[in-house]
């Protein structure tokens, strides 16, 4: 996995802990994947997934949010482009950090 790098993954913005289902599409080959959205910041978040993007690939994400004080929780949608990917289980599990390019919706 060229071109990705865990110490480029510097961010300075607060982060909050999700564990919130996630849909990524890639705006590159249009397929759907699915899995965990683990945390969020203003401008970027972590997904964890069987899907392993490219570096820099851009990606189309929504994120399933709990519902607050009784009412639906409204989704979470952005494009988003693949900073790093990690693997977390060996060939079954991958955390990718990303960053928000558009928040759509």
């Amino acid at each position: 996995m060229s071109g990705f790098d865990p110490r480029s993954d510097r961010r300075v913005a607060r982060r909050i802990r999700m564990g919130c289902k996630a849909r990524i599409r890639s705006l590159n080959t249009g397929e759907t994947h699915y899995g965990e959205c683990t945390d969020l910041s203003v401008d970027g978040m972590a997904l964890r997934t069987l899907f392993v993007p490219q570096f820099g690939e851009r990606l189309h994400v929504l994120v399933l949010v709990p519902p607050v004080g009784g009412l639906p929780g409204r989704p979470l949608e952005a494009r988003v482009e693949v900073r790093r990917c990690n693997e977390i289980e060996r060939g079954r599990l991958y955390e990718i950090g990303v960053r928000i390019i558009e928040r759509l919706g």
